[in-house]
C-alpha cells in the first residue's frame, strides 16, 4: 500500500511540473491543481508539500523572477493554503457543497489577497500588478481540482491506500 500511495504521490508531483509549464503571467501557472488535488486524496500534509514543491518548480522554471526569498515566502504560503484546503475537506467531507464552498473561499483567500497582502510590504505597489493574474490562476486551478475530483470514478476516491476518511 505505502508503494501505492508514494507512486500516485509521485504522480502527482510530475503533474505539479507538467502544471509549472502553463503560465499565465511569470511564475504564476497551474501547478497548484496538482496540490489541491493531492490535499483532497491525501490530506492536508501531502497537499502542503505539494503546493510548495509546485510553486517553487514553477517559479524556477521562470527564473525566481521577484527573487528567491520572496518565492521561498510564497511557496510556505502556498504550503498553508493546501493544508487549510485539505482539513477543511477532510473534516467537513469532501463532497458536502458548504465543505467545497468553504474549503475553496479559503483557498482563495490564503493565495490571492493573504499572499499579497503579506508581500505589500516587501513588493509595495507592485502586488497590484500580481492580483488579476493570480486571482485567475488560483480560480482555475480550484476549478480545475473540483472538475477532476467530480469525475473521479467511486472506486478511486475510495482506495484504501489514499488512506483518508471520507
Amino acid at each position: 500500500m505505502k508503494i501505492r500511495k508514494l507512486t500516485t504521490v509521485a504522480v502527482l508531483l510530475a503533474l505539479c511540473v507538467v502544471g509549472a509549464n502553463v503560465k499565465l503571467m511569470g511564475p504564476i501557472a497551474l501547478d497548484s491543481f496538482p496540490a489541491f488535488l493531492g490535499a483532497l486524496l491525501f490530506g492536508p500534509w501531502v497537499g502542503a508539500f505539494l503546493g510548495a514543491f509546485g510553486h517553487l518548480i514553477s517559479s524556477m522554471l521562470s527564473g525566481f523572477p521577484l527573487t528567491l526569498p520572496i518565492h521561498l515566502i510564497i511557496a510556505a504560503l502556498m504550503a498553508l493554503c493546501m493544508g487549510v484546503f485539505g482539513f477543511i475537506r477532510q473534516r467537513l467531507g469532501k463532497s458536502r457543497w458548504y465543505s467545497v464552498l468553504l474549503a475553496d473561499v479559503c483557498g482563495y483567500l490564503i493565495n490571492v489577497p493573504l499572499d499579497l497582502l503579506i508581500l505589500y510590504p516587501i513588493m509595495h505597489q507592485a502586488v497590484i500588478a500580481l492580483f488579476v493574474p493570480l486571482t485567475v490562476a488560483t480560480v482555475a486551478n480550484l476549478v480545475l481540482t473540483e472538475v477532476v475530483y467530480v469525475a473521479l470514478p467511486q472506486r478511486i476516491k475510495s482506495l484504501s491506500f489514499l488512506g483518508v476518511t471520507r
